[in-house]
């Protein structure tokens, strides 16, 4: 069968053909990416063996992909280990091509879930974590400065000659009931300033 109902080409897949292809792309490409269908140290060896034996220090990407079951296939010391040996390999992107959709969709479904067992008591144990979160980076307690909220307020008032009435965090209860920017952040109005000013 040449090709099929689509008119695509049938070919045999697997790692060699993946090899092939990797290594005729290489002069083209900033970085090679193979797809695979497990998590396997074994496979992405080889791969990148094959492919810097012709292109030495070429990068490479790997899809830790959530349509793999993780635990599944391999034990907590090789999960452990898994991205440090693949960076050693020469993988220099690594990436979970879904991590966002898995964390919002399961955080939203335990709040949920939450909401009706306990009420109120479930969002404001999920703004708890929240702040305590605050200390090592999180930012987006304050929903409204996170989303740039700010900065269209700012652009209003100076349009409107710093008498605008419909600015939304003057006044507000974020910017009433939630702790201040720490003092060593920079002012918002000094980030709109050009740089040497």
């Amino acid at each position: 069968r040449g090709r099929t109902s689509e008119g695509f080409y049938c070919i045999r897949g697997g790692l060699d053909s993946a090899i092939s292809r990797a290594i005729s792309y290489a002069p083209y490409a900033d970085l090679i990416w193979c797809e695979t269908s497990e998590p396997s140290l074994e496979e992405a060896q080889k791969f990148a063996d094959a492919v810097h034996e012709q292109y030495p220090g070429k990068l490479l990407a790997y899809n830790c992909s959530p349509s793999f079951n993780w635990k599944k296939k391999l034990d907590d010391a090789t999960i452990a280990r898994f991205q440090r040996e693949l960076g050693a390999m020469g993988y220099k992107f690594q990436f979970v091509t879904l991590a966002g959709f898995h964390a919002l969709n399961l955080s939203m479904f335990e709040l949920a879930r939450g909401y009706k067992e306990t009420g109120m008591q479930a969002y404001s144990q999920l703004q708890q974590r929240e702040f305590s979160n605050e200390a090592v980076g999180y930012e987006a307690v304050k929903h409204q400065q996170f989303v740039g909220t700010g900065y269209f307020d700012l652009v209003t008032k100076v349009v409107a000659g710093g008498l605008a009435s419909t600015v939304a965090l003057d006044g507000s209860t974020e910017a009433e009931q939630f702790a201040p920017i720490p003092a060593n952040s920079v002012p918002f109005e000094e980030m709109l300033m050009p740089a040497g000013d």
